[in-house]
């Protein structure tokens, strides 16, 4: 690659500035508790090319928007589903509802535990 004029000043620069938009939602649930720096530094990355620098910002953005949560299912009477779930293909999936946390989301089932002895299954899921 040729050093032009453009180039070396795009190497010389100390870091390149890539921003997303403010997201009311991110910074009252976190604040600067998502970052390790004071909240104006920028975050040093590897990239050369600003359109990489500008992916990976709003992939961090994205992740911080969506809340998320890990849960446990216990589920009696139910190892015949345990068993039968097919985890070969894809990922199994459910549903956590939680009236008292006002939860009503999808979530991947992340463990499963099955206790032959008491007949129970219990499920982690995250989402």
């Amino acid at each position: 690659m040729p050093a032009t004029p453009e180039r070396i000043g795009f190497i010389t620069q100390p870091y390149r500035l890539a921003l997303t938009a403010v997201d009311a939602t991110v910074e009252a649930a976190y604040g600067d508790l998502a970052r390790e720096t004071v909240a104006d530094a920028p975050i040093e990355t590897q990239f050369d090319d600003m359109d990489d620098a500008q992916a990976m910002a709003d992939e961090r953005l994205a992740l911080l928007k969506e809340e998320r949560g890990r849960y446990q299912a216990g589920l009696p009477n139910a190892l015949k589903f345990g068993i039968g779930l097919d985890y070969s293909q894809s990922t199994p999936t459910g549903t956590v509802i939680d009236p008292e946390r006002a939860t009503n989301k999808p979530a991947l089932v992340t463990d499963i535990n099955l206790d032959l002895r008491r007949d129970i299954v219990t499920l982690g899921m995250w989402g």
